[in-house]
């Protein structure tokens, strides 16, 4: 017979003695004291039972996300069964799990006292004091985040610039994509891929009439370091390039979009660069007294003309295109 010996620790001093997990290492590093204090101050409620401590909730939301837990029914179940993820949240080990309802009353004040939104641009503050920022190029784009309610038809959607709606994008490879739901409109300092400005709307909205307020909630030192904003061509709006350099004095970075766009003159590319009489692309070499200059892409290696660089013009650098 197999006799199982008594442990010589208790369960919560043989967690001590694990090593620490992804998720007690993000909720040990996280401080979410003003998050606590904000959030207690909005909750001034004593109607019905006593409510889980709020720490837990919330790190047991952040869990959500460390784990890729998809929604509540799912956090519960594995909370149920999961005595070390209680115990990492705050719950009692040997306790039971909160609610699905519990959990949808909890976000809905979560979201409604803006403690989240307080707490990441903390988080952003300290990333920028801790030189971890580099800021002098910012990228600015869009993803798709899909409703965990039903979709119902476009016809039904409630246009109240809140709730989930119907969006169309095209992914990385060109393809259209579509989903119910929202948009997260995200600002990112390209060197670290860290976020510095977020804003949620639903997925209808079009990217570029969100630009001016995502911008706005930036804090003025990243405008102040921004030398470059990047973005892909759903962004290529006149406004927007008026606005970065008029306003913050910098440069929008972003690809044309050829939709509407009129046939370009015969000689030129779509964005104004002269073509050789070989059908390439002319290389940009700077300007001088409002006059444009380009040089022969086969002399710089840009590409392997037949033809060489003689037979078309006499001068490698090509005709002058006024500015």
């Amino acid at each position: 017979m197999n006799i199982r010996q008594n442990c010589i620790f208790s369960f919560e001093d043989a967690l001590k003695l694990q090593p620490k997990s992804k998720l007690e290492r993000i909720i040990t590093t996280l401080d979410l004291e003003p998050v606590l204090a904000k959030f207690s101050q909005a909750d001034k409620s004593k109607v019905g039972p006593k409510p889980y401590p709020v720490y837990a909730m919330l790190n047991a939301l952040i869990a959500m996300r460390i784990e890729n837990i998809s929604n509540f029914t799912q956090l519960v179940e594995r909370l149920s069964y999961d005595p070390h993820l209680r115990y990492v949240c705050g719950f009692e080990p040997f306790g039971n799990a909160p609610s699905i309802s519990s959990f949808s009353r909890f976000y809905s004040k979560l979201a409604a006292s803006n403690c989240l939104e307080s707490l990441f641009n903390s988080l952003v503050k300290q990333a920028d004091e801790k030189m971890l920022l580099d800021l002098s190029a910012v990228a600015i784009d869009s993803s798709k985040v899909e409703a965990y309610e039903k979709s119902v038809p476009r016809k039904h959607v409630v246009e109240d610039g809140q709730s989930a709606d119907w969006g169309v994008k095209r992914d990385t490879n060109g393809n259209q994509v579509k989903w119910f739901g929202y948009k997260l409109h995200i600002v990112t300092d390209v060197l670290s891929g860290l976020p510095i400005a977020i804003k949620v709307t639903p997925a209808n909205v079009h990217d570029s009439s969100v630009v001016v307020e995502l911008l706005e909630l930036c804090s003025s030192d990243v405008h102040a370091k921004a030398y470059y904003y990047l973005m892909d061509s759903g962004y290529d709006d006149q406004d927007i390039y008026k606005l970065i350099r008029s306003k913050y004095k910098a440069q929008a970075i972003i690809p044309l979009n050829h939709r509407g766009a009129k046939q370009p003159k015969a000689g030129l590319d779509w964005d104004g660069t002269p073509i050789c009489s070989a059908g390439y692309r002319m290389v940009y070499w700077g300007s001088c007294k409002g006059v444009n200059k380009f040089r022969c892409p086969h002399i710089l290696g840009k590409c392997d003309c037949p033809y060489g660089s003689a037979w078309c013009s006499e001068s490698n650098y090509g005709s002058p295109i006024p500015g």
